[in-house]
């Protein structure tokens, strides 16, 4: 151990960094193409991109001065589009940020405070956990990928913080049965519900707000928005949480370029919609098409992204041969997830390149 590491806190030097995907131009440099012909069908991202109304809406802005701090126009846009007050809401810097300040907010570091999810789910919730310090509990899915409840309400004890639950699933594609929610509310430990993808499945627990002061509800607008690059996402929550997480959050942690995009996004947000739709659209399709397909099949899914499992290839001779043909979908490390891959919903275009390479390669 070098002397600079002595001075570091040891669960930071032993921490396994979250991997995200790569950029078009290395993906391009493996599939020796050039990076305009990639296709990536690896982070549910929104391939449309912006609308051309949100873009224009970054030109001429202020950028030598501060945004708002309290966030004014921002909470009251989306208080509009939620239907939930103003002061149930705050904005972070994807829903990365706000994982990070309700671990900064109920996990003490050094205590070994539990921090729960269920596999598999979206990696960054165990992240920020053992960035936290916590203790990681992650309690298996069945195998219908829905919750073990009554292996979690054993779990769950006094030094239990939170629990995270993604709805639609990252990368099962389910959703939180509201009674399991319940269940997990009851306990009086924090829930966060991860609605990252509700756009795509219109399916949403913000109902329970008015019933549990211990319910978070986690959004984006990096999916369905089409403005990943510039991270904004938003909790949902009691007015008294809200406030805390306000009182700890940087101070100007969502940029004017962040705060304009949204704003124009939800104004033309009919149009998005619209696109949200036509991604759904390319998700059955593909469902289809493996449908009728041997040695591949795929979980139900209510997201933009389908959980794919192969069975005369192995997980990794897919990914190979897709990448070879520019297509890059998502793999996971879980050996609970050796022989799937993630695929996501891409143009017509892109559903008819990816059908073909998956005629080829199964």
């Amino acid at each position: 151990m070098s002397q600079l590491e002595k001075l570091m806190r040891p669960h930071m030097v032993r921490l396994a960094p979250y991997r995200g995907v790569d950029p078009s131009e290395e993906l391009a440099k493996k599939a020796g193409i050039k990076p305009e012909d990639v296709i990536r069908l690896n982070a549910n991202e929104n391939p449309y991109g912006p609308l051309d109304s949100v873009s224009a809406a970054l030109s001429g802005l202020p950028l030598h001065l501060y945004p708002d701090p309290n966030q004014r126009k921002l909470r009251a846009a989306l208080s509009e589009y939620t239907g939930q007050s103003a002061d149930r809401i705050m904005a972070g810097a994807g829903g990365d940020e706000i994982i990070d300040l309700l671990m900064r907010l109920f996990v003490g570091p050094g205590q070994k405070e539990k921090v729960f999810d269920c596999a598999p789910t979206f990696g960054m919730y165990s992240f920020s956990a053992r960035l936290a310090d916590a203790e990681v509990v992650s309690v298996p899915r069945n195998e219908t990928w829905d919750i073990d409840i009554p292996a979690m309400l054993e779990a769950i004890d006094d030094s239990a913080r939170i629990v995270f639950l993604a709805s639609p699933n990252n990368p099962t594609g389910n959703l939180v049965a509201e009674q399991d929610a319940r269940a997990l509310l009851d306990t009086g430990v924090v829930v966060c519900v991860d609605e990252t993808y509700y756009e795509f499945s219109d399916s949403t627990l913000c109902p329970l707000l008015d019933e549990y002061e211990n319910l978070v509800i986690l959004r984006s607008f990096s999916k369905w928005a089409g403005i990943a690059g510039l991270r904004v996402g938003y909790a949902i929550a009691s007015s008294e949480l809200i406030a805390h997480l306000m009182d700890i959050k940087q101070p100007y942690n969502i940029n004017v370029a962040g705060e304009a995009a949204v704003l124009a996004a939800l104004e033309h947000r009919g149009e998005l919609l619209e696109r949200a739709a036509t991604l759904i659209e390319q998700r059955r399709r593909l469902e289809v098409a493996i449908d009728g397909l041997e040695g591949v099949s795929y979980y139900p899914s209510e997201g933009n992204f389908l959980l794919c499992r192969f069975e005369r290839r192995t997980a990794e001779e897919a990914y190979v041969g897709l990448a070879q043909r520019g297509i890059f979908v998502r793999r996971f490390p879980q050996s609970v997830l050796d022989s799937s891959l993630r695929i996501s919903a891409g143009t017509p275009e892109q559903t008819d390149l990816l059908i073909d390479a998956l005629r080829s390669i199964v």
